[in-house]
């Protein structure tokens, strides 16, 4: 071997210590009892306290003419901005937009303005679609996160249209 082909020594001490710190690190996860206390403050905090370390959001906005406005939704994406703090992102696609928050600490996290805009993208969206509502628990870099995913999402049978008899006597639907 060539002397400008062999790593300098600090490289090489690094990558032994790396090495050595991977082992040690798998046979700590081995040994029997060690993550049972981490596991038991994650139960604690999701099942007790019903308070997680950490709040995020991903929110789509679907946009049409029969929709709300874009004034609308810019309201509502000013609104999830004061309750993650300043923390989102927002992305415009064909035919919505999608709204996808940082991971915001549970001091920076205001719950009430939350609940307050999703009730306003609830009634704002209310006679064209139902609100999809999702809360997942994860966990991520050993903090637990309290996750919110909110689809609009298109009825498959509408209202309007199954109360209509010209639309039950071509779909084979009898009235009672």
């Amino acid at each position: 071997m060539r002397e400008r082909d062999r790593p300098d020594p600090i490289t090489h001490l690094r990558r032994r210590m790396s090495a050595a710190a991977g082992r040690a690190t798998d046979v700590a996860s081995r040994v029997p009892g060690t993550g049972v206390g981490q596991q038991l403050g994650r139960l604690w905090k999701r099942h007790v306290r019903e308070r997680p370390d950490q709040y995020q959001a991903s929110i789509t906005f679907p946009t049409a003419p029969d929709r709300p406005t874009v004034g609308e939704i810019h309201g509502w994406i000013e609104d999830i901005e004061h309750a993650f703090e300043g923390r989102l992102d927002v992305y415009a696609r064909r035919g919505n937009i999608a709204v996808v928050t940082d991971h915001v600490s549970d001091d920076l996290f205001d719950e009430a303005a939350f609940d307050a805009v999703c009730e306003r993208i609830e009634d704002g969206y209310s006679g064209s679609r139902s609100i999809a509502h999702l809360t997942k628990w994860r966990l991520n870099d050993g903090n637990l996160v309290r996750a919110h995913v909110i689809v609009p999402v298109k009825p498959l049978f509408p209202d309007d249209e199954a109360d209509d008899p010209a639309v039950r006597a071509t779909s084979g639907i009898e009235a009672d």
